[in-house]
């Protein structure tokens, strides 16, 4: 079934696409890197299982030097690097909006209304959270399939019947599992979507029941690069990035735009961030 998820971010993302070239792709072991014509980059979780032989990808990913619309047709496949790729590709797009967002304060907990003993359910193991959840007192039911974390089905029932909140690795969006996971939340639960593959574009998730983006916005493209090609982790990349965490308002129309919706969500009395 095809995404609404993955056609908003087309749609949103199509006019900046058509304006600029692929520069650069990246595919480390552990995130892939996209830098734009513009001197623009963007980062994702490389997703892909390890086969028995040594190709990793499989299909030509000849986009260096092509308009970057061509390569954001990647955002539908199948093939999970490719779709890596092409949300890499969607946050260098977004990095001039980006930019201009408001950086993490550190007041994720705050917002999610997170104290002790409130329930919470985390897709996607987050180290430095659920220590904090521990500081805190909170209920954590986590679920981490490649960590081997968590029982899916009592996660789901966790998430459909107590959880007050929703802690959500994006890395959902690049094997399909986002909408699912969604559409099994509790209907006056809050959700965030988190890591550094998050698209900060909150239009493309205002049909959606989530409440926050949290992700970054590269500032040294060199520096992200070159933590990509050697490997590492999103402590490295932070280093040449800047955090963002942003609302995300239900808007009602079809998104086109990068910005939210200005109706937010019920039961929320928060209005859009200048």
């Amino acid at each position: 079934m095809r995404s609404n998820i993955y056609d908003n971010l087309e749609r949103i993302m199509s006019e900046r696409a058509s304006a600029v070239n692929v520069d650069l792709i990246s595919i480390g072991l552990g995130y892939t890197a996209v830098r734009t014509s513009d001197g623009s980059c963007g980062v994702s979780f490389t997703y892909f299982t390890r086969g028995s032989n040594c190709t990793v990808v499989k299909h030509p990913m000849e986009f260096e030097g092509r308009p970057a619309s061509e390569m954001l047709k990647l955002i539908h496949s199948d093939v999970l690097i490719e779709r890596a790729a092409a949300i890499a590709l969607i946050n260098a797009l977004n990095q001039g909006a980006s930019g201009s967002m408001a950086e993490d304060d550190g007041s994720m907990f705050e917002r999610l209304g997170i104290v002790r003993g409130t329930k919470c359910a985390m897709v996607g193991f987050f180290g430095p959270v659920v220590n904090r959840l521990k500081e805190v007192d909170a209920h954590i039911e986590l679920v981490d399939e490649s960590k081997g974390l968590g029982d899916q089905e009592r996660f789901y029932r966790y998430l459909e019947q107590e959880a007050d909140v929703l802690i959500l690795t994006s890395t959902s969006l690049i094997n399909g599992s986002t909408e699912t996971v969604l559409g099994r939340l509790r209907e006056d639960a809050r959700c965030i979507m988190l890591g550094p593959t998050t698209p900060l574009v909150p239009g493309a998730f205002s049909h959606l029941p989530v409440d926050y983006l949290g992700g970054i916005s590269v500032t040294d493209s060199e520096g992200v690069l070159r933590a990509v090609r050697h490997g590492k982790g999103t402590p490295v990349i932070n280093r040449s990035s800047r955090k963002v965490l942003i609302p995300v308002y239900r808007n009602t129309q079809p998104p086109n735009s990068t910005t939210a919706g200005r109706e937010s969500r019920s039961g929320s009395s928060e209005t859009p961030e200048k």
